[in-house]
């Protein structure tokens, strides 16, 4: 049935409506609105009965509900917070195509997971977590900063062959932060080179500093 069909007043609640195919269920519940779901988890069965109050008879009465609405309703605390993180600092993504959006979002979500394993190992080990800005903000520092992360090379291939990156003349670059200097996964360490260059962490100001 379509929205429009469900939500008219002669459809009684807790009729229920779905369909599925290859292991994913649709499925409409009318409520008090009707409530769409999409899962690839939970069914149908098995259905049991939940208590609602009826407005007319001002009383409560029992209604069917599927099991794929009893597990949401069990969840839904985390749901509407991995909504509401993933929306505090969302990609601005406009596109005609719908589903570079949907791109926008992945992304999004990853992020927010991954400062929640990160939240959950400071607290673990006693150290103070950083704010999901700030979360985000080193992660487009360090994606900025890193011209090509490519594979991670093994300790073997590093020791053969080390290709460094030199940057064109006139290229503006950031100052490394203290971690990423310190990180050696992203070869951010020093190399001789024939021609002299500017380094940007020892130059300042009306001092600069050309080193080999």
């Amino acid at each position: 049935m379509s929205v429009k069909e469900m939500d008219k007043k002669s459809v009684p609640r807790g009729t229920l409506d779905y369909c599925s195919t290859n292991g994913i269920l649709a499925a409409s519940c009318m409520d008090n609105k009707v409530v769409t779901l999409l899962s690839s988890d939970a069914g149908i069965e098995p259905k049991s009965s939940v208590q609602r109050y009826d407005r007319k008879n001002k009383d409560k009465k029992e209604v069917t509900c599927p099991d794929v609405i009893k597990k949401y309703n069990r969840r839904i605390g985390g749901i509407d917070k991995s909504d509401m993180l993933t929306h505090l600092y969302n990609t601005p993504m406009k596109a005609r195509r719908w589903y570079i959006k949907l791109f926008g979002y992945a992304i999004d979500l990853c992020v927010c997971n991954a400062w929640v394993l990160c939240k959950r190992d400071c607290e673990s080990l006693g150290n103070r977590s950083m704010p999901l800005k700030q979360f985000r903000l080193d992660i487009s520092h360090f994606m900025r900063c890193t011209k090509d992360l490519g594979s991670r090379a093994t300790r073997k291939s590093r020791s053969l062959s080390l290709q460094v990156d030199l940057p064109k003349r006139g290229q503006r670059t950031c100052v490394p932060s203290a971690s990423e200097r310190q990180d050696t996964t992203v070869h951010h360490m020093p190399h001789f080179v024939t021609m002299r260059q500017t380094c940007k962490f020892c130059s300042k100001k009306g001092d600069i500093h050309r080193s080999r």
